[in-house]
């Protein structure tokens, strides 16, 4: 969740409504992935602002990490329980190709 990120606008605004505090980055990495963008991982240079230069964090560490679990349990959920059943469901809709291809 550390670091700087770009998201490729109209890929990440097909997806609808993600995660609105710190589980943001990590459902819309995932949800990007799952519907195939490529990843591209370059270094930057970050520099954290301490508390005494006037530094903020947002993180709630009881409510944040709540909403990171319950993420990672409805994706998890997803990607086992639900996801198979719409691939086959998908392939099963497929027109049936011409004989001879």
């Amino acid at each position: 969740m550390c670091g700087f990120r770009v998201y490729p606008l109209a890929p990440a605004l097909a997806l609808g409504r993600t995660g609105d505090r710190m589980d943001f980055d990590i459902e819309i990495a995932v949800r990007l992935v799952w519907a195939g963008v490529p990843v591209i991982n370059l270094p930057t240079r970050v520099r954290y602002i301490g508390r005494d230069e006037g530094g903020v964090s947002h993180f709630r560490v009881f409510g944040d990490n709540v909403k990171i679990s319950w993420l990672h349990t409805r994706l998890s959920f997803q990607r086992v329980m639900v996801r198979p059943w719409v691939n086959l469901y998908r392939r099963l809709r497929r027109p049936a190709l011409p004989a001879g291809r």
